[in-house]
C-alpha cells in the first residue's frame, strides 16, 4: 500500500497532507526517515509520525436513525445531546454529512474519510431523498422553481432536484437533494413562505433507513458494503 494511503488509512489525515508529512521529514518506517512518496508499505513494516506508531484502524459503516433534539456532531459544549450519546464505541467516528438538530433520519456514522468525501462532494450528485411535512402547499409554478433551482441566500444556488407531493390532506411531499447547504431544504421551502414542521432523511443513495425506530443502528448489510467498495474505489 502507498505511504500517503496507509497514512490515511491509519486516520491520521489525508492522503494530500501525508504527502507533505513525507516531504517534510516526520515520517519514519522501520525506524528510518524517508522522503520517498511512492513508497510501498507492507505488513510487516512499523510507520511513525513525529515518533508516533501508526495502526491501521478498523474501518466502521453503520446507519443510524438519529432522533429530533441532536446534533449531527461527536461534542458541543452548549448542547448535551450528541452523538456520542446515540454511539457507543471507543473508536474515533464521525457523520458522513450533516442532518440539523430539528430533523431526524438517516446518518451515515463511519470513520472511512475517502467514503465520507466520494458521498457528500455535490460534484458526485448523489441522490439524498427525505420525508417533508410544511405549512403550505406549493402550486405548479413554485414545484418547477422548486426543481430547476433557486437562489437560498448567502450566494447559495441550489441545483436540480425532485419534489413529489405525497399526501395533500398532511402537506407532506417527498424531497431529492444532491447538495447539503446547511439547512437547506428549510431555506428552500422558506422561499415560497411554506415553513417546514418535520424533516425526515430516508435514504443517502442506495443506503435507506429501510422501517427503521429512532435510536436504532445497524452494520451495513452486504449490498451497502459493496456500495462502499465501488464508491471508494
Amino acid at each position: 500500500m502507498r505511504i500517503n494511503k496507509y497514512i490515511a488509512r491509519c486516520g491520521y489525515t489525508s492522503r494530500r497532507k501525508a504527502d507533505d508529512l513525507v516531504k517534510n521529514g516526520k515520517v519514519k518506517v522501520n525506524g528510518k526517515l524517508t522522503y520517498e512518496l511512492g513508497l510501498d508499505i507492507k505488513d510487516s513494516d512499523i510507520v511513525e509520525i513525529d515518533g508516533k506508531l501508526l495502526q491501521l484502524e478498523e474501518k466502521i459503516y453503520i446507519k443510524l436513525y438519529k432522533p429530533r433534539g441532536y446534533i449531527t456532531s461527536n461534542f458541543d459544549p452548549y448542547n448535551n445531546r450528541d452523538l456520542n450519546d446515540l454511539v457507543k464505541t471507543d473508536q474515533r467516528f464521525f457523520a458522513a454529512g450533516r442532518l440539523d438538530k430539528d430533523s431526524e433520519g438517516l446518518l451515515i456514522i463511519t470513520n472511512d474519510g475517502a467514503f465520507t468525501n466520494q458521498i457528500i462532494h455535490p460534484s458526485k450528485k448523489l441522490d439524498k431523498t427525505y420525508i417533508v411535512r410544511v405549512t403550505r402547499l406549493l402550486n405548479k409554478k413554485d414545484c418547477q422553481r422548486f426543481e430547476s433551482g433557486i437562489d437560498i441566500g448567502n450566494s447559495e444556488i441550489t441545483s436540480d432536484s425532485r419534489i413529489e407531493l405525497i399526501d395533500k390532506a398532511s402537506k407532506t411531499y417527498k424531497v431529492t437533494i444532491h447538495q447539503g447547504y446547511k439547512r437547506q431544504i428549510r431555506r428552500m421551502f422558506a422561499q415560497f413562505s411554506s415553513e417546514v414542521t418535520m424533516l425526515k432523511r430516508i435514504s443517502i443513495g442506495p443506503i435507506k433507513l429501510d422501517g427503521m425506530e429512532p435510536y436504532e443502528k445497524r452494520k451495513f448489510d452486504q449490498d451497502e458494503m459493496d456500495f462502499v467498495r465501488k464508491t471508494r474505489g
